[in-house]
């Protein structure tokens, strides 16, 4: 398969009653359903997006078996206690599995569909990493932020630190909140209209394209850096 036509609106219609439905019977009533509007066309979609994302020798691909996230919960660790996620949602890797550093997310959501690149809750390891490659090569970030803000696209701040984190000195004045972040994520909306046409797979591989200076940066700080 080689394209994907986008998905059907009646995907949308099901994750808005599972909403309402948090329940196991409801859903074993209607898992049919789900598996042929979320479930099933969750995976051509990825299956599709990583052909575009080879064509495009962009280095980010998805496993239908390893890169979705389940529909079911674990809400052991959770205050909220609903059984079922009301969305559907994935991810591109370097390797095609969750656990690869440097990341493409998509998320199907009645509440508001989107994308986004970059290094989502990275562990403290690879954040300090990630830290040092800013430190080490500083005009290259800001050029960099700078050619993304051109398009468009801006670093989500809103997850700092208050201070310049421990290790960290001299760090240069135009540097120093990218030096704070707990993450490096970029986010773009995607309107239902999008969504369910065959054009969303374009979208997004643009989306990525766009991304790969910013995933770079971090690859090569992880492969420069060592602890």
């Amino acid at each position: 398969m080689t394209s994907f036509s986008g998905f059907d609106p009646k995907a949308f219609k099901f994750l808005e009653e599972l909403t309402d439905n948090q329940n196991r019977v409801w859903f074993a009533e209607h898992r049919s359903e789900y598996e042929e509007f979320v479930r099933e066309p969750m995976k051509r979609f990825t299956e599709v997006l990583s052909v575009n994302f080879a064509k495009k020798d962009i280095p980010l691909w998805g496993d239908p078996k390893r890169s979705l996230f389940r529909i079911n919960r674990d809400a052991r660790f959770s205050k909220a206690k609903h059984p079922y996620n009301m969305h559907a949602s994935g991810l591109f890797t370097r390797t095609g599995d969750k656990h690869s550093s440097g990341v493409l997310y998509f998320r199907l959501d009645p509440l508001g569909s989107r994308c986004a690149a970059g290094y989502l809750q990275p562990e403290a390891h690879i954040l300090k990493k990630l830290r040092q490659g800013i430190l080490e090569n500083p005009k290259a970030w800001v050029a960099l932020e700078k050619s993304l803000k051109k398009k468009d696209y801006e670093l989500d701040y809103s997850h700092t630190l208050a201070r310049i984190p421990r290790g960290f000195d001299d760090v240069p004045i135009e540097v120093e909140r990218a030096i704070k972040l707990k993450g490096w994520i970029i986010r773009r909306q995607l309107p239902r209209s999008t969504i369910c046409s065959k054009n969303l797979t374009n979208e997004i591989t643009d989306f990525a394209k766009d991304m790969l200076p910013l995933l770079s940066f971090g690859w090569h700080a992880l492969a420069k850096f060592t602890e």
